[in-house]
């Protein structure tokens, strides 16, 4: 009797333990799933907050690209320079650095700034139009300048800028001792710069051994553009 009591008991305890064995299984693999669950929500919030972030950089990304756009059309806008080693504009008027002479450039033309009193330079706003101002003195004077023929026709001979070069005008002065002053103008034109216009007016004074000359090399069509260089070189002066 106390022998089939024993049996039973141990029956129970086992009976109790493979429960509670296959409840904790149950309850781990709940806990499993639970924590499964959890990590794939984590990493769900990760990728979603990386994805965020990403769209955040890449439209930061783009709106700086459209800010240093910005700037630097703003940075390639034309400003005027007006004042170089060569000298400076004021009130339209441009005085060398040693005020030895002076010229009015077109309006809104800049100097430019690798030039020197020697060679002075002015540009138009779109950077195809050239004024250009040589000054020499002393025994480099005669070597600078261009010796003109009296006439046309003998220049003619001479010179060559192009195909259909056309003379506009041509005057020259001799002097008794070499001095010479000069005015002259032409169109031509080249396969590869199309039509130009130049024009030169200057002056050698060989007792004083000064040359200075202006000259303008346009590529402009407007006439106005011409008419604003023909202008500026009848301003030029020495003082």
């Amino acid at each position: 009797m106390r022998r089939k009591n024993l049996l039973a008991v141990i029956a129970l305890a086992m009976t109790v333990m493979i429960a509670a064995t296959a409840c904790g299984s149950k309850n781990n693999t709940k806990q499993q799933e639970s924590s499964k669950e959890a990590s794939a929500t984590v990493a769900s919030s990760e990728t979603k907050a990386g994805e965020t972030k990403e769209g955040e950089t890449s439209g930061s990304e783009a709106a700086s690209d459209d800010t240093q756009e910005g700037e630097t059309e703003e940075t390639t806008a034309y400003v005027q320079v007006t004042s170089a080693d060569a000298g400076s504009i004021n009130s339209g008027v441009f005085t060398s650095v040693s005020g030895k002479y002076q010229i009015t450039p077109p309006a809104n033309w800049s100097v430019d700034e690798d030039g020197d009193e020697s060679v002075a330079s002015f540009t138009s706003p779109n950077g195809n139009d050239i004024l250009e101002v040589t000054y020499v003195e002393g025994d480099d004077a005669d070597g600078a300048r261009e010796v003109y023929p009296a006439t046309m026709e003998e220049y003619k001979k001479l010179v060559d800028r192009g195909d259909d070069m056309e003379f506009v005008r041509y005057n020259v002065e001799n002097g008794r001792n070499g001095s010479q002053k000069f005015d002259y103008a032409v169109r031509y034109k080249n396969a590869q710069d199309g039509v130009r216009y130049f024009a030169i007016s200057g002056s050698y004074d060989a007792a004083a051994k000064k040359y200075i000359s202006a000259a303008g090399t346009i590529e402009s069509d407007d006439k106005a553009v011409i008419d604003q260089v023909e202008a500026a070189i009848k301003t030029l002066k020495l003082k």
